[in-house]
């Protein structure tokens, strides 16, 4: 029977952050399966609307508009469903750290997640850490928590040839040898200990130069007057991912703090050699495909990027276990595990 799933589409919107991805990447997925499965709804605001009303107000009134399910892809669900819910919490973070964030998003989360989840239908996360710790913070019942690893699009995500890896950082102006750092730039990312790590390397490495990709969330001390080395590019289109990744000497990912982390997972599909801070989150999902540092040591992230740089063997053996690792996500996976679970709930 064909199973008609309403989906919050506000996420779609711009700016652009890991929750669109996941949507963006989950849609994709669904849209792959037998039209006779699933007919998906997607609903989404006709001019710029905040999260909470639209949530809480607006799609309280779509529950009840004939669906079987309908599923919530940023944090929480309105009070009172006229329909089962589902929700995708992708982290906990605004619960375990509440200084990193704005104070009005800090606000609404964590009022919002230990209040709505609990009640929610069924709860979807990407990585076993943050269903314990939901389990642990918010009460959630584990029956009522499903991990469901997040996937990557292959029809952008692969190791592009090298003659165009060439061209693109020609194009974009990137004549040297580099670390790159994909994602928003807010304080809980680490930016400071990559900088900090990259001053030391180029002691002995002089050429190597920073470039950070995504929008500036939050302010970063080490970027209020950054060294001329380092190279804020913004957000940047999809299609110069692969070849900033492919490109980079090492992808850095520095972070205090994740749920799962898709731009280290779209840096390995790209044949990318990454260093990632020794995060939960990191060694639940990469282990083995990544070269971990302690979290926010300067000289232990210099000291991993040296090894990978003067160690040919090492990165070659990186690269290969990064490559077989992605094998085992997919969004079309992923959603079938999402209607599965949708098909439990009716």
């Amino acid at each position: 029977m064909r199973l008609k799933v309403g989906l919050d589409g506000k996420p779609l919107l711009p700016p652009q952050t890991g929750v669109f991805r996941y949507t963006q990447g989950l849609l994709s997925g669904l849209a792959s399966l037998p039209p006779e499965e699933v007919e998906v709804v997607v609903v989404k605001p006709h001019k710029p609307l905040r999260t909470l009303p639209w949530v809480l107000w607006h799609l309280q009134r779509e529950t009840a508009q004939g669906f079987k399910v309908f599923h919530f892809p940023f944090y929480y669900t309105p009070l009172v469903p006229a329909c089962p819910v589902t929700v995708a919490v992708h982290d906990v973070l605004m619960l375990h750290h509440p200084h990193w964030f704005r104070r009005r998003c800090f606000n609404t989360l964590r009022y919002l997640v230990p209040l709505t989840v609990p009640r929610a239908d069924g709860v979807i996360t990407g990585t076993q850490w943050v269903a314990e710790a939901l389990e642990a913070s918010c009460g959630v019942p584990r029956e009522r928590i499903r991990v469901i690893p997040y996937g990557v699009d292959r029809n952008l995500f692969f190791p592009p040839p090298a003659a165009k890896v060439r061209q693109g950082l020609a194009e974009l102006g990137l004549g040297w040898p580099y670390l790159l750092m994909v994602g928003a730039l807010e304080p809980r990312r680490g930016v400071d200990t990559l900088v900090a790590a990259l001053t030391q390397l180029r002691q002995k490495y002089p050429e190597l130069h920073l470039v950070l990709v995504g929008p500036l969330r939050a302010p970063v001390e080490a970027l209020v007057e950054p060294p001329p080395w380092v190279h804020l590019l913004g957000q940047v289109e999809d299609r110069w991912l692969p070849l900033l990744y492919a490109g980079a000497e090492v992808v850095v990912a520095p972070s205090r703090g994740e749920g799962f982390d898709l731009p280290v997972l779209e840096a390995l599909a790209c044949g990318a050699c990454v260093v990632a801070s020794d995060i939960p989150v990191h060694r639940e999902v990469f282990a083995g495909a990544v070269q971990l540092f302690r979290v926010g040591e300067a000289e232990g992230l210099a000291q991993a990027v040296r090894q990978l740089l003067e160690d040919r063997e090492r990165r070659e053996h990186l690269r290969a276990e990064g490559l077989s690792l992605v094998q085992g996500f997919s969004w079309e996976r992923a959603a079938r595990a999402h209607l599965q679970l949708w098909r439990e709930l009716t």
